[in-house]
C-alpha cells in the first residue's frame, strides 16, 4: 500500500515550504529514514528523511514549488505498484479542442496581471503554477487557463506546459517572447541591457522580508571600537593543539568571541532580551547565534545555554552546527531561540562593518579581521593584532550608555582572555 509523501511542518509557525529538489530519482528505491528531499523554510535549507522504504513514485513537487504544509508531493510505492491519481485530475474535465485554444501575448495583454514572485503575467490571478511553468507559458505565449494542474490543489508545473503543447494538432500556433523586464522597470532604473533576472524567492526572500521587517521596526544604533587582540591570540596559540585533540576542531577566534559575549552577557540583561509589545523581556539562559554564510543563504545556528559552556565545549558545539549547517543536516530547533547574534567577517577580509539586528533579538555584535595596525601604548607606537567590533542595538530596549558599558566590558575581557579559563 502508497505511504503519502507530504510536505512537513517543520516548526510551529510554518504554513508553507519552498522545494528544492528530490535526492532520489522517480523509479529508484528508497530506505525509511535516509534523506528523500530538500526544503527551504524561513530558517534554512533542511534535508527530509523518507517516511517509509520502497519505491519513490507519483512526484508532485518541482524546484522552487511553495506548497502548504500536510500537502502531499509523492508517494512510496511498493514494487509494481502504481501511484494514486491526484484528485484534481480525477474530478477536472479534459478540455475541449476549442477550449484549448492559446492566447497570444499580443490578442490578451489587459487580462495578464502580475505573478508576485516572479514579476511574470499570471493569467486571470486565479491559476496556481510554478514559477518555471508561468514563464515557460508566457514566452510559448500559452494562457494558464487553459492547461490543466496535475499538481497538489491542480497547480500546474514545467510538465504540464509541455504535455499540453504536445497534444495539441499541428499548426498550434504558439509564439516565443523573449522576457525582457527593463521595459516594466520604474522611473529612475537605469537604461541598460539587462544581464539576468532572478527571481527573489527562497532563502534570499526570507532573509529580505526579515531584516526589511527588522529595519523598519528596531530603531537601530551603532557603537564600535577597536580591541588589542594580542592576548587572544596568544591564548589562541597556547590551546590550539589541546583543543583541536578534544573536539576535532580547531580553536577559532570567533569560539573565543563566542565565549567572551556569553560571559560578559551575563552581566548585561538588557542586551540578552527582547521586545515583546510594551514588556522587555530579558532571558536568563543566553542562546548564542552565529550568522553562518552557505552557498546561497545565511542561517544563523544557536549555541544554546551558551553561558554554561567551557571554551572546549563551545568549540566543539559551533564545529560541529557550522559542519552540519553546510550539509543540510540541522535540525529546525537548531536553528530557531538565538537571544543574541554574532556575525564575524572576518575571514573575508572585511575590517569592519554593522549588521542588522536578527529579530526578536535587542542587539547584534559585527566583528571585522584582525589586522596588525600601529598602537600607542604607553606613548609607544606598536604594532599590535586590532580588531574591530560593532554592536547594533534596539534602542526600545537599550540606550547608548548600556550599549557602550557591554562593549567596553567585552573589550576588557578579549584583552585579558585568561580570566574566562
Amino acid at each position: 500500500m502508497s505511504v503519502e509523501i507530504i510536505m512537513p511542518k517543520v516548526d510551529m509557525v510554518m504554513e508553507t515550504g519552498t522545494f528544492v529538489e528530490w535526492l532520489k530519482e522517480e523509479g529508484e528505491e528508497v530506505t525509511k529514514g535516509e534523506p528523500l528531499f530538500v526544503i527551504i523554510t524561513e530558517k534554512a535549507s533542511i534535508e527530509i528523511e523518507s517516511p517509509a522504504s520502497g519505491i519513490l513514485g507519483g512526484l508532485l513537487a518541482e524546484k522552487d514549488d511553495v506548497i502548504p504544509v500536510t500537502e502531499v508531493i509523492g508517494y512510496i510505492l511498493e514494487p509494481s505498484e502504481e501511484a494514486p491519481v491526484p484528485k484534481q485530475a480525477q474530478v477536472q474535465p479534459e478540455p475541449s479542442v476549442e477550449e484549448m485554444r492559446p492566447v497570444t501575448v499580443e490578442s490578451k495583454p489587459a487580462q495578464r496581471s502580475v505573478h508576485p514572485e516572479t514579476g511574470l503575467p499570471a493569467g486571470d490571478g486565479k491559476v496556481r503554477a510554478t514559477p518555471v511553468a508561468r514563464r515557460l507559458a508566457y514566452e510559448m505565449g500559452i494562457d494558464l487557463t487553459h492547461i490543466e494542474g496535475r499538481g497538489p490543489r491542480g497547480r500546474i508545473h514545467k510538465s504540464d506546459v509541455l504535455d499540453f503543447v504536445a497534444r495539441q494538432p499541428a499548426g498550434f500556433p504558439t509564439q516565443t517572447v523573449r522576457y525582457t523586464p527593463a521595459k516594466d522597470l520604474p522611473i529612475g532604473f537605469p537604461e541598460a541591457a539587462v544581464r539576468s533576472v532572478v527571481p527573489l524567492t527562497g532563502p534570499r526572500r526570507l532573509i529580505a522580508e526579515r531584516m526589511a521587517y527588522s529595519a523598519a521596526t528596531a530603531p537601530h544604533f551603532m557603537l564600535s571600537l577597536k580591541v588589542d587582540m594580542s592576548e587572544a591570540t596568544r591564548l589562541r596559540s597556547n590551546l590550539q593543539d589541546r583543543v583541536m585533540t578534544q573536539t576535532g576542531y580547531k580553536l577559532s577566534y570567533t569560539a573565543i568571541l563566542a565565549l567572551a559575549t556569553s560571559w560578559v552577557l551575563t552581566r548585561h540583561p538588557f542586551l540578552n532580551a527582547s521586545l515583546n509589545g510594551d514588556e522587555i523581556i530579558q532571558w536568563e539562559d543566553i542562546h548564542l547565534g552565529i550568522a553562518t554564510s552557505l552557498e546561497d543563504s545565511l542561517i544563523v545556528p544557536v549555541i544554546r545555554n551558551a553561558q554554561d559552556k567551557s571554551l572546549v565545549e563551545i568549540t566543539g558545539a559551533l564545529g560541529d552546527l557550522v559542519e552540519r549547517a553546510r550539509n543540510k543536516h540541522l535540525a529546525p530547533s537548531e536553528m530557531t531561540g538565538s537571544t543574541f547574534t554574532i556575525s564575524n567577517l572576518g575571514m573575508f577580509d572585511i575590517e569592519s562593518f554593522s549588521a542588522i539586528i536578527n529579530p526578536p533579538e535587542a542587539a547584534i555584535l559585527a566583528v571585522g579581521k584582525i589586522v596588525n595596525k600601529p598602537s600607542d601604548v604607553n606613548g609607544e607606537l606598536l604594532i599590535k593584532p586590532m580588531m574591530n567590533m560593532t554592536l547594533s542595538v534596539d534602542h526600545r530596549v537599550v540606550d547608548g550608555a548600556g550599549g557602550a558599558r557591554f562593549l567596553s566590558d567585552l573589550k576588557s575581557v578579549l584583552e585579558n582572555p585568561y580570566l574566562l579559563l
